[in-house]
């Protein structure tokens, strides 16, 4: 699949607006925020979304909750380079990251996203779970914030997805990333610092989640 096929804004409403109802009748979404404060709040203009990755519903999902925002999302290969489906992702704003190659032309592309006020997606795990065990948060996210002033939003969810389930959501507070890291650092240990940052917070606001459903 060639990497210039180009988003269609038309084809990204129209799947989004189609969608809507079946798929809020799947997941049932329940968004609770880190705090009041930030549920009063407008979401940055242009952000850099950072998620866990618990399944390939997560895409979906967030094309939903985030309804009215365009979210091009860093996707694997092994999606991206099937014949019809890596064409409708792309299409929809999807931005191959190889994990097989050192091929690092998703972050140039996130980049210029980013500059034209639209916002990037990014699960940094790269790879969905084997069994209970996440895989650790790759510094990708890291070196990518470094280059932009859009701040970054942290969102968690359970990946409670099914007919018969409800999906639960946090979403964070927008982080400036060069608060998450000392300047005196070398860009790659900055990359670093910041990523293992963002991996704590995914898992604090799974900690918020717990809490917030252990009060109802």
């Amino acid at each position: 699949m060639s990497k210039k096929v180009k988003q269609s804004k038309f084809l990204t409403w129209f799947t989004k607006i189609t969608a809507f109802p079946p798929t809020y009748i799947f997941f049932k979404p329940k968004v609770y925020y880190e705090d009041k404060i930030t549920s009063k709040k407008k979401l940055p203009k242009s952000f850099i979304l950072v998620s866990n990755h618990t399944s390939l519903m997560d895409f979906p999902l967030y094309l939903m909750v985030f309804f009215r925002r365009n979210i091009r999302f860093l996707m694997a290969e092994v999606l991206m380079n099937k014949p019809v489906l890596g064409w409708f992702l792309y299409k929809l704003g999807g931005i191959l990251a190889n994990r097989d190659s050192i091929d690092f032309s998703f972050m140039s592309e996130s980049l210029e996203t980013l500059d034209k006020g639209e916002s990037v997606g990014i699960f940094p795990q790269g790879r969905l779970p084997v069994g209970e065990k996440p895989f650790p948060f790759k510094p990708g996210v890291g070196m990518i914030s470094l280059y932009t002033d859009a701040l970054i939003l942290p969102v968690y969810t359970d990946g409670n997805y099914g007919i018969f389930k409800r999906a639960r959501i946090v979403i964070g507070n927008p982080i400036d990333a060069r608060s998450l890291c000392s300047e005196d650092l070398p860009e790659e240990e900055k990359a670093v610092a910041i990523t293992e940052a963002l991996e704590s917070k995914i898992y604090e606001l799974k900690d918020i989640l717990a809490k917030r459903v252990g009060e109802k």
